[in-house]
């Protein structure tokens, strides 16, 4: 298994953490539902305002999704899983960085060590943690599901203030 520092340090010509990707999902009740939405439920683990989602995909279906919150200064990470992938045990990684950067860029270079969760979990990754008051933040995360890597990210040092 490759760690998230070696799959970072593998890209770190194109930035901190830009060959990662994070994703968040449904859990507890809403498994049933799969008209509620997964940021609602990562809501309950991360409280704030939803200021980023992606969603990745396989055959067109979602597999996993990042969502970002903020919250007096705290920025909040989760990946979950989505669709097919809900209750697989599956290689899941979450990552989130504060930046020193404060406006928009290429880059993200971290003011402390990054908070990550890598491990094989069924539904999520996360939620982790940042307090960024005025600064930029980069967020990742991946899923394997049939043999391949999954990636969503965040823009490199992005949702800054």
């Amino acid at each position: 298994m490759t760690s998230w520092k070696t799959r970072i340090g593998a890209t770190a010509g194109l930035g901190l953490a830009a060959g990662v990707s994070a994703f968040a999902l449904t859990t507890g009740p809403a498994l049933a539902q799969e008209a509620q939405s997964a940021p609602q439920a990562a809501a309950a683990d991360c409280s704030g305002t939803l200021i980023d989602r992606k969603v990745a995909k396989y055959d067109g279906k979602p597999v996993a999704e990042l969502v970002v919150y903020y919250k007096d200064g705290r920025n909040c990470a989760r990946l979950n899983h989505l669709g097919v992938t809900r209750g697989k045990s599956l290689r899941t990684t979450v990552y989130l960085a504060a930046c020193k950067e404060t406006s928009p860029g290429p880059r993200c270079t971290p003011v402390r060590w990054p908070s990550t969760e890598d491990d094989d979990f069924k539904y999520y990754a996360g939620p982790v943690y940042q307090n960024a008051r005025n600064r930029c933040i980069h967020a990742a995360g991946d899923i394997y599901f049939h043999g391949k890597r999954h990636l969503e990210t965040s823009p490199i040092a992005s949702h800054c203030g």
